[in-house]
């Protein structure tokens, strides 16, 4: 754990909040539900990942974040489907499966996008000497039991927009369509 540690809160779709602790962790000390290869994690309770974290549109998404780094994005933040990915006291990813991995793959790939998050932790004054891969994350302080942690672990991979309708969503589908794709 680094000195420079900031205590904060974050908050699931079901309006929870638990305690965190913000932190700078080594990539390779966070248990994801599915290793970089995509095949489930033995160390890795299958009931924390309410995700099918083997379906195509997993994999895309651990890309596109890798290729579009934003560090920004990764920083602290109130909600817990966004920003540092929250982990447990044992080091469990409970919220950020998807950003955990694709922070391994931007370090795996090196260059630009590393050096770039790495920037952003020193501009946030996080203390990364002597790091090989940093990860800032949001480590759990609020005690949970096993049944408050997978309620805590589900809602906080549900998103807390309000999710369009059926007629909503056709609407707005229809408003792309131009004459080209028609």
């Amino acid at each position: 754990v680094r000195t420079n540690a900031r205590p904060g809160r974050v908050y699931d779709a079901d309006g929870r909040s638990v305690g965190v602790q913000y932190e700078v962790v080594e990539a390779r000390s966070l248990i994801t539900s599915h290793r970089d290869d995509m095949l489930p994690s033995a160390d890795f309770p299958p009931e924390l990942q309410p995700r099918d974290r083997t379906r195509a549109i997993s994999q895309d998404q651990i890309q596109s974040i890798a290729a579009n780094l934003q560090p920004e994005r990764l920083g602290p933040s109130p909600q817990a489907e966004s920003g540092a990915p929250i982990i447990g006291p044992d080091g469990l990813v409970e919220s950020g499966n998807a950003r955990v991995m694709a922070m391994r793959r931007v370090y795996a790939d090196g260059g630009v996008q590393a050096e770039n998050y790495r920037a952003f932790l020193r501009s946030q004054n996080f203390d990364i000497t002597d790091m090989e891969h940093p990860v800032l994350v949001a480590r759990r302080v609020t005690d949970l039991d096993a049944d408050e942690r997978v309620r805590f672990v589900t809602a906080a991979n549900r998103s807390t927009a309000l999710r369009m309708g059926a007629s909503e969503q056709a609407l707005a589908d229809a408003r792309l369509l131009d004459d080209a794709v028609l």
